[in-house]
């Protein structure tokens, strides 16, 4: 009786306060158990269909919809990251985005008013959802990394072993081991040689266990 009183007494923002933090508390257990075998640092999200690989780690305020992260995989804080698909060894640095979807271009207004009949706005004009696809798929290869605040457009694949300069707007397929950079980014030179890339591609070592790894590290390198 006592508590009750206490917390009807409360200001209304202190009650708000406690919820908000009871919820996200909830929200971090659910994650820990939903992917035990990686770290998934407090106030992250996923929606119920996004599946996290084994030993990747996921950090602080990242929003991971309708995707999948591979294995020994890191996505850094505040990434946004929507209908992708991310390969193993992947390193993504913070506040990347990938998947901002699209409006349709042909109508004669670009507003979700006219094509959604349940929109941001709350006001339904329509009767039915225009059809049309408005997320295209992304897929990132193994190997991957993109830097610190690169967008990654709807429908672009990165290849494996590609390296995404801090701040690139991609909106083209990157190819394998490429390094990429610029709004809009562009090919600035390969990794390797297309002899070695080849070999690279062909080994799929990302594909391998640890230890198997371990032994070719070399054999890999050179």
């Amino acid at each position: 009786m006592k508590l009750l009183k206490r917390i009807y007494w409360m200001p209304l923002g202190l009650i708000k306060g406690f919820i908000k933090l009871a919820n996200d508390n909830a929200r971090d257990i659910e994650n820990k158990k939903r992917f035990p075998k990686s770290i998934i640092d407090a106030g992250s999200s996923f929606t119920s269909d996004s599946t996290i690989g084994k030993h990747s780690h996921i950090l602080t305020g990242a929003i991971i919809n309708h995707s999948h992260i591979g294995n020994y995989t890191y996505c850094s804080r505040n990434v946004l990251i929507q209908n992708t698909s991310i390969g193993n060894y992947c390193s993504i640095a913070h506040d990347v985005v990938m998947g901002l979807g699209a409006h349709p271009l042909h109508l004669f207004s670009t507003s979700t008013l006219f094509y959604k009949t349940h929109n941001t706005l709350g006001v339904k004009f329509v009767n039915e959802n225009l059809n049309f696809e408005e997320y295209k798929p992304i897929k990132v290869g193994n190997d991957v990394w993109i830097g610190t605040r690169v967008i990654i457009m709807d429908g672009v694949t990165i290849g494996d072993g590609a390296v995404i300069a801090a701040g690139a707007v991609v909106t083209k397929n990157v190819p394998p081991y490429a390094i990429v950079g610029g709004i809009p980014a562009k090919t600035i030179k390969h990794r390797f040689s297309m002899g070695k890339i080849n070999r690279l591609i062909n080994s799929k070592w990302w594909e391998l266990d640890l230890n198997e790894i371990k032994e070719k590290i070399n054999s890999l390198n050179n």
